[in-house]
């Protein structure tokens, strides 16, 4: 006997980062730290209010999520509130620049004033128990990360200094 599929079976799947990043991202999401996103504007907007999405890790399902809102805003234009609800390294402004800076210059594109698409989102079904178990862990380890960043890029601005 086929047991029948789940309700979210046939949503839109996505992933956020790198194949790198994508589980503690997602782990991110499932504690309740990651509730927005962006990506380059040149790259065409899936999303819209209301959507509902499946949120994955090497394809394996651990989420569903929301769209909330979805705006183009430019790099530059990214403020701290924004920063602090993608949840990502210690939700500074200075890591979230820092670290969205390097990607994008990683992906062969950025420029202070880029546009993205920056989306927030809500959690709407944990998927994978044994991820979102480990999820304290991921925030600690993505919060350590983060002071760290930033530690050092305050330094580097001191050094700066006249």
């Amino acid at each position: 006997m086929k047991l029948p599929e789940p309700w979210w079976a046939t949503l839109p799947r996505t992933n956020f980062g790198s194949s790198r990043t994508e589980e503690r991202l997602a782990a991110l999401v499932l504690a309740g730290r990651k509730r927005a996103t962006v990506w380059d504007a040149r790259h065409e907007n899936p999303t819209a209010p209301g959507m509902q999405w499946v949120v994955t890790v090497k394809e394996r399902p651990v989420a569903v999520i929301e769209t909330v809102r979805v705006q183009q805003r430019s790099f530059h234009s990214i403020d701290t509130a924004f920063a602090f609800e993608e949840g990502e390294g210690d939700r500074t402004l200075a890591f979230w620049r820092s670290t969205h800076e390097a990607y994008f210059r990683s992906e062969g594109n950025f420029a202070p004033d880029m546009m993205l698409w920056s989306e927030h989102f809500r959690l709407i079904e944990v998927l994978d128990p044994a991820l979102a178990a480990a999820a304290d862990t991921h925030v600690a380890a993505e919060q350590a990360e983060g002071e760290a960043l930033t530690a050092s890029l305050q330094k580097i601005e001191t050094r700066e200094l006249p």
